[in-house]
């Protein structure tokens, strides 16, 4: 920062009285003032300009040094004698325990320590003023010149900043992410340089913990999939055995069956056929289960138009109103879009059946950035005080004798959308219809919300 620079800046009005230190430089204006500037543009005075005499016209000025480079840059000069001496520059330091501040000279010895550097990295003032700061660094690091290589950086930069690993004086490490500015005087001359280092220790703990977490859950998942989709691929044959033979053998017994003994043999054909459909929808769960999501750029349109033509192929004699929204392009997996609208679909269709009229709207909105498309019906909707056991696996709000269905077809739906990192929810009242929302989450949904907007 040159002094004119400085100078400008420093007439600015103080936008943060408490800046964040990480990101801060520290700057001498002309007045004499010393200032922390953070990387938002705000200054936090650390030092009121002193009340200097005006020099006499015949009194000359004094000559200032050129500008040298890090090798060739004077061990102290007058700014760095400030930040290491003034009163008010230890008290801000030392006011944040949880950061390792301290000022290093020009070739990179240690001239100032706080209270949070002796917390974190182990050492006394008295143990390292006058250190190299390259003892923070392992002996690879050291071996490969990395200390000198990041003064550099931030000497030519004017900041470096990283997140690695740093010694602590008992020789044990630690993450830390490190600041490291320099700090010239108006002159522009490399005055030293300000190290802030915040421990991340807890936090990269915390992340890795999070991280196994997530692995071991997606592996218990993976398992209990491949569990069901082997169970039920397995289950399929013997109550294919059960429905057959039970057949064959009403048949066997012909006209002059026990009545008794033929209402044994429908219940046995219901509810094997019923497992073979429960059958069906696990397998197809645990498939979708196992499935990559594969987005891509489609038109919604021509989708919605697919999943509607198939399902009015199975409505006849119902009176239906259709209200279809025009769509924009989206990033989806269009095979598991496909099944997750002709569930959605079905269900809108056979909740509407008590209607005269039924009337299904597919449309869209945006909200909080994000594109919800949503499932509308008049039908007889449900109770929202169960809305946590909608999506459950084998689920039902309403008597199998009312409506049909195994309680697959919407875990399904939230399977899927899971997949594109959006979320599914319904909203509801007896009698009222209901109405399922859901997103596309992530740059997944933003390209579709601009695509909307």
């Amino acid at each position: 920062m040159n002094d004119s620079a400085l100078q400008a800046r420093a007439r600015e009005p103080v936008a943060n009285s408490s800046p964040d230190l990480p990101g801060a430089v520290i700057g001498l204006g002309e007045d004499g003032s010393l200032s922390l500037f953070n990387p938002s543009g705000g200054r936090c005075l650390v030092k009121e300009p002193p009340k200097v005499r005006a020099l006499s016209k015949r009194q000359p000025k004094k000559q200032t040094p050129p500008v040298g480079d890090v090798a060739r840059a004077p061990r102290t000069s007058s700014l760095l004698d400030v930040l290491t001496h003034e009163e008010s520059v230890h008290q801000m330091m030392d006011s944040r325990g949880d950061y390792a501040i301290f000022m290093l000279d020009s070739r990179g010895c240690v001239a100032s320590w706080n209270k949070g550097a002796h917390h974190i990295k182990g050492y006394s003032r008295q143990e390292i003023i006058g250190k190299d700061f390259s003892v923070f660094y392992s002996a690879e690091d050291r071996a490969s010149g990395r200390p000198k290589r990041d003064l550099a950086i931030a000497a030519r930069d004017g900041r470096f900043e990283e997140e690695a690993i740093r010694v602590r004086k008992d020789g044990s490490t630690f993450w830390g992410n490190i600041v490291l500015s320099a700090v010239r005087d108006r002159t522009n001359t490399l005055a030293g340089f300000v190290k802030v280092t915040r421990d991340l220790t807890e936090r990269r703990g915390a992340q890795a913990r999070a991280f196994a977490d997530d692995q071991a859950l997606k592996a218990v998942n993976a398992e209990l999939e491949a569990f069901t989709y082997s169970v039920s691929h397995d289950l399929r044959a013997p109550i294919r055995q059960i429905e057959g033979f039970s057949k064959i053998l009403g048949e066997h017994l012909g006209k002059n069956i026990d009545p008794q003994v033929a209402y044994y043999l429908q219940r046995i054909q219901e509810g094997s056929q019923q497992m073979g459909r429960l059958v069906n929808d696990l397998l197809d769960l645990a498939q979708i289960g196992q499935k990559q999501a594969r987005p891509r750029l489609i038109s919604l349109d021509s989708l919605i138009a697919q999943v509607l033509a198939n399902v009015r192929e199975e409505i006849t004699d119902r009176d239906m109103e259709w209200r279809v929204d025009s769509f924009p392009a989206v990033l989806c997996d269009p095979g598991l879009m496909h099944i997750a609208f002709t569930n959605l679909l079905s269900n809108a269709v056979k909740y509407t059946r008590p209607r005269k009229k039924a009337v299904i709207e597919i449309g869209h909105m945006v909200a909080d950035e994000q594109l919800v498309i949503y499932v509308r019906d008049n039908g007889v909707g449900f109770d929202m005080k169960y809305a946590d056991k909608l999506f459950g696996v084998f689920q039902r709000l309403h008597r199998a004798a009312e409506f049909e269905g195994d309680g697959v077809g919407l875990a399904t739906v939230q399977r899927i959308i899971r997949k594109h990192n959006g979320r599914v929810w319904a909203e509801s009242a007896p009698d009222s219809g209901a109405t399922f929302f859901f997103t596309l989450g992530g740059n997944i949904a933003t390209h579709a919300t601009n695509a909307a907007k």
